[in-house]
Formats: structure tokens, C-alpha cells, sequence
């Protein structure tokens, strides 16, 4: 094959692969790294240079580890890429390696229970003036196990790589790597690695997969898990898969070296009705962190009574239980479900950390309805137990008559010791999870008070494990009017046909909106009674929102028009 073929098949080798596909080739490293070694370690994710049996590598942005929620492929250790904005996050070779490079192959996954970016691989000739794209993955998050990628480099001469992390740069989106695996030039050529339409991943319903390669190329397949061989079944027409089941493909033609194996994982979700039914195929707690592999969808209709940017946390609620979606940051779950919203069709997996029950969402939800209420579960501080398994976890709870023993402003991240009115401490009962929480900063109540929380089970670093409140934003604390003091807000008639009366003990904003949420008008509340005119209003049901101008509070009321 002459120079000029070799510079075209180098650009037309780029490769793009996707969650629940991988590429692999059976291996014969001549240059490989497992980062086992010591000299792998570092200080942090700092910029510096490791020295192993190559040679000097420059690393940035890395840390080899092995914690709890770090992926390995293989022994105990694997590097990790940090996603933060402004890292520089690379490692590259600052040797050139003899004899070319045919592929270069790692395992991939995302860390802990992150998500997105992209892992591009970059190779040079000129010893690192300059760089070429090789092709990149793009990790979409955990699917049971690590995936291995296979770039198809195959350039003679010295030659050495840099892996970088792009893409999507922002906390909640580090990946691991493990087990680098580089060959050495083949002038032979490859067959291009079989793709898959549609992609790996998971699926609501049956799927037909169409394969391809190379023009001209014989593709053969399995469904087993086996690697497919030259007796294997010959690809001629789409698939059909309807049930869980690994795709793998390899393509033989005349004149080249084979392909390397794809690999596709369809996974079909296991669908739940009731987030109770949903909470009992959790993992069992254990003491410890247990993430499921199973992927579920949800698909009854649960209603958001709690969210917060700090790990894109939600709390979800339907009339059998709750749960808390750890969506991470640059989650899956869209940006625009609020309190209040009623959604459905949720898919992912389930973690019991530390006790407490979560769902890790892998895609998009619906929103059915918004401006829902759900009523709080009215508790004592006792009914905050050390049960993992009570059934207020994650619900939405009013705690009564509770007062902060600690003075002081409300902290980040702290737990409150509470007192009751009979005078009984509880230890850290309340903890703020919430780290964007509005009353962050704001002085601690020193009176008895009614908290409006969910229940988060919690523990084990400094404190014991145990079911806790965590404090509602006060701008989030929606209830509805029939639920406070009537002293507090009237509101008659209700049906209406002509005006309604609205009195209240402050100044206020009245938003109404259709069902459909369309914001219909907006009004003015003066403190006192306030008629309000309904007569252009069609007949039927509306939301009438009322924000309380000097806390933020929110309250809402359905109205019926005659």
C-alpha cells in the first residue's frame, strides 16, 4: 500500500463510538499499561510527568486510583480523567514508539454514576509538534461494565498518542480508563469496524439491527457473546432482538486484514408501575454503596416535590412511595422539570448508598401535568428512625414542633441537632443537602417551628445512620391553601361564577394558569380582602398561584369556574 493510501485510510479511520458499543481486536500489544505500577501516582489531578518501563508520559487532569466508584477492567487500579471546566485533562506520551502504530485500545466507562463528554485520541509523527485526530468515544454512563475501544491508527515510522478528555467539560463528568493496549503498524490494512443501526443502549421495544463494513466485505455475527469467527453466521439481512442480548460482528474481504469486533448491548427495560414496586428491586443495604445493573422505567406518574443543582437531585412521590433521582450534574433528566410537575417514563438504574434508595436516570422523562400538590406526611421527630427501609424515605414530610438547638446562621452541608416541645434532643435530625438551599446564610429559628423537608436516610461519616429532614428552600416550599392557617389566606367561592374573595394577612402575587400551564393573568394582593373578577373566564378548572412578596412563598389552589 503506497504513502498516499496510508494518509487517506488515517483520516478516513476516525471512529466514533457510542454507551453499550465497543470495539475490540484480539490482542497483541507491543506497548501496554495497566497503571498498576506506583509510578502512576501523583499528586491530585496536577499537571505532571510519570516515568514507567516506556518511557515519560505527561499527565494532566488524571489521578490513578481505585476508590469505591472508580471502574476498573482489570487488578485494582485504573486512571481517571476529571471533567471539571478548566481542567487540561490529558495524558500523552513524550517518547516516540518504533515500528508504527496499527490500533490503540483502552476500556473505558464513566466514573461513578457521571456522564457525558468525550475521549478523543490523538497520534503524531513528528514527535509532538503536531497532533492528529484519531477518533473518539463518548461516554454516556455506567452500563454494568467497563467497554473497550479500538481506534484503527495504522501508520508506520515512530509514532506516539495523547488521550484527552473534551467535550461536555463540567463537574459530574469524569471517566475512567484502564488497560491501554497499543500494536504495532499492519500494511496489510483492516476492514472497517461494523457498525450498528440502530446503536446499543436501551430500547422501549423490539429493535431490527442493520450491520455494516467495507464495501464488499463478509460480515459475520453472533448473539451469544462469543466472538464471532469465519464460521460463524453470515450477515444478509437485519436482526431481529427483541429480548436483552450482545451483538458482536467481524467482516473478512480479500486483500485486507480483518476487522475488528463490534460489540452492542440492546437492553430492553424492566417496566414498574409504583415506586413502591420500584423501591423493593432495589439492591438490599449492606452498610455500604450497592449499585444495581438492571435498567428499569418507571411508568406510572410521580409528581417532583423536591429538586436541587447540587448532583441534579429530585424527589419524586406517587401514591404508593418515593424515591430520589441522583441525576448528577449534566444528567439526563431535561432542565426544565420543576416542583410540582407530574412526570413518567423514567429509565435507570438503582443504587442503595449507604441506605438510601436512588434511581440513576439514562435518559429524558415525560411531564404529564405540572402544578401538582402532594401532601406532606405530618411526623415526630421519634418517627425519624435508624430503619433503612421506612417507608417515609424521601417523602415529603412536615416535622412538628421542632426547634434548632445550634444559634447561628444556616451552613452548607451541616447537620442541626433538634429539640422537640417536650424538651427530648435529637442528634444532626436535620441536615442541609441542599447546598443552593435560599436560607442558606439566614439565622437559625429559636423557637418551635413546623419543618417541611423530605426524609433522606443519611449517614455514615460523622454521624450514625439514620432517617433525617432536609429542609425545603422556602421559595420551593409549595402547599397548598387548605393546608395553612385559615387566619392565614381565605379564599370563597370555590366554585366561582362571578368573582372570588381572596384574603390575606400580607402582600402577595397572584399568578392563574390553565391546567395546560399557561400563564392566563397576574394581579397584585394587597394585605386584607382582595376581590378578584372571574366572569371572562370559560367554565372549568384553574390554578391560582399566590407568592407571598416578602418570603418567596408559594401556595396554590384549584378553582373551579362555573
Amino acid at each position: 500500500m503506497n504513502t498516499f493510501t496510508n494518509f487517506i485510510k488515517i483520516f478516513m479511520s476516525s471512529l466514533l463510538l457510542v454507551l453499550f458499543t465497543s470495539v475490540s481486536f484480539a490482542q497483541n500489544c507491543t506497548l501496554s499499561v495497566d497503571f498498576e505500577a506506583k509510578s502512576w501516582e501523583g499528586q491530585a489531578y496536577a499537571q505532571r510527568t510519570v516515568t514507567d518501563e516506556w518511557g515519560e508520559w505527561t499527565v494532566s487532569g488524571v489521578v490513578r486510583t481505585g476508590d469505591e466508584n472508580d471502574r476498573q477492567h482489570s487488578g485494582e487500579k485504573s486512571i481517571r480523567l476529571r471533567g471539571n471546566t478548566g481542567d487540561n485533562c490529558h495524558f500523552q506520551m513524550n517518547f516516540d514508539k518504533p515500528n508504527g502504530i496499527g490500533t490503540v485500545s483502552f476500556y473505558y466507562a464513566s466514573y461513578s454514576n457521571h456522564t457525558g463528554g468525550t475521549i478523543v485520541l490523538y497520534y503524531s509523527t513528528n514527535g509532538g509538534s503536531s497532533w492528529t485526530n484519531g477518533g473518539s468515544i463518548a461516554p454516556l454512563g455506567w452500563s454494568g461494565s467497563m467497554l473497550e475501544a479500538t481506534f484503527v491508527v495504522n501508520i508506520p515510522g515512530n509514532a506516539r498518542i495523547k488521550i484527552v478528555r473534551e467535550g461536555g467539560l463540567k463537574t459530574g463528568t469524569t471517566v475512567n480508563i484502564d488497560d491501554l493496549c497499543i500494536t504495532n503498524y499492519n500494511p496489510g490494512g483492516f476492514v472497517d469496524a461494523p457498525t450498528f443501526d440502530p446503536p446499543g443502549g436501551s430500547h422501549s421495544g423490539p429493535v431490527n439491527v442493520a450491520i455494516t463494513s467495507t464495501s464488499g466485505a463478509t460480515i459475520r455475527y453472533t448473539t451469544d457473546g462469543n466472538d464471532p469467527t469465519e464460521s460463524s453466521p453470515v450477515y444478509t439481512a437485519k436482526i431481529p432482538i427483541s429480548t436483552a442480548t450482545t451483538l458482536k460482528a467481524k467482516a473478512w474481504k480479500e486483500g485486507l486484514q480483518p476487522s475488528p469486533i463490534s460489540t452492542a448491548n440492546y437492553i430492553f427495560p424492566q417496566k414498574v408501575t409504583t415506586l413502591a414496586a420500584l423501591r423493593d428491586l432495589a439492591p438490599e443495604y449492606t452498610g455500604g454503596v450497592n449499585k444495581g445493573t438492571t435498567v428499569f422505567k418507571y411508568t406510572g406518574q410521580a409528581i417532583v416535590t423536591q429538586k436541587q443543582t447540587f448532583h441534579n437531585v429530585k424527589y419524586i412521590q406517587d401514591g404508593t412511595g418515593a424515591m430520589m433521582l441522583f441525576d448528577d450534574v449534566g444528567g439526563n433528566i431535561q432542565d426544565d422539570v420543576e416542583i410540582g410537575d407530574k412526570i413518567t417514563n423514567i429509565t435507570g438504574t438503582l443504587t442503595n448508598y449507604y441506605g438510601m434508595v436512588e434511581m440513576v436516570p439514562q435518559g429524558q422523562c415525560d411531564v404529564v401535568a405540572i402544578m401538582q400538590q402532594t401532601p406532606a406526611v405530618v411526623v415526630t421527630a421519634a418517627q425519624l428512625d435508624k430503619n433503612p427501609n421506612s417507608p417515609l424515605q424521601a417523602k415529603l414530610i412536615t416535622l412538628k414542633d421542632v426547634m434548632y438547638v445550634k444559634s447561628g446562621a444556616f451552613e452548607t452541608g451541616k447537620y442541626y441537632d433538634l429539640k422537640d416541645k417536650n424538651g427530648i434532643v435529637f442528634d444532626s435530625l436535620a441536615y442541609t443537602d441542599n447546598w443552593e438551599a435560599d436560607y442558606i446564610g439566614t439565622q437559625l429559628p429559636t423557637v418551635l417551628i413546623n419543618i417541611n423537608g423530605v426524609c433522606l436516610f443519611k449517614g455514615p461519616n460523622a454521624v450514625s445512620s439514620q432517617n433525617r429532614i432536609v429542609p425545603l428552600d422556602n421559595s420551593n416550599n409549595v402547599v397548598g391553601i387548605h393546608d395553612l392557617n385559615k387566619s392565614t389566606i381565605k379564599l370563597s367561592p370555590n366554585p366561582a361564577d362571578n368573582f372570588v374573595k381572596i384574603v390575606t394577612s400580607s402582600t402577595m402575587r397572584l399568578e392563574v394558569y390553565s391546567l395546560l400551564g399557561n400563564l392566563i393573568t397576574t394581579e397584585s394582593l394587597s394585605e386584607g380582602s382582595n376581590i378578584i373578577s372571574v366572569s371572562q373566564y370559560p367554565a372549568g378548572m384553574y390554578l391560582m398561584k399566590l407568592i407571598d412578596s416578602s418570603t418567596g412563598q408559594s401556595y396554590i389552589q384549584k378553582l373551579v369556574v362555573k
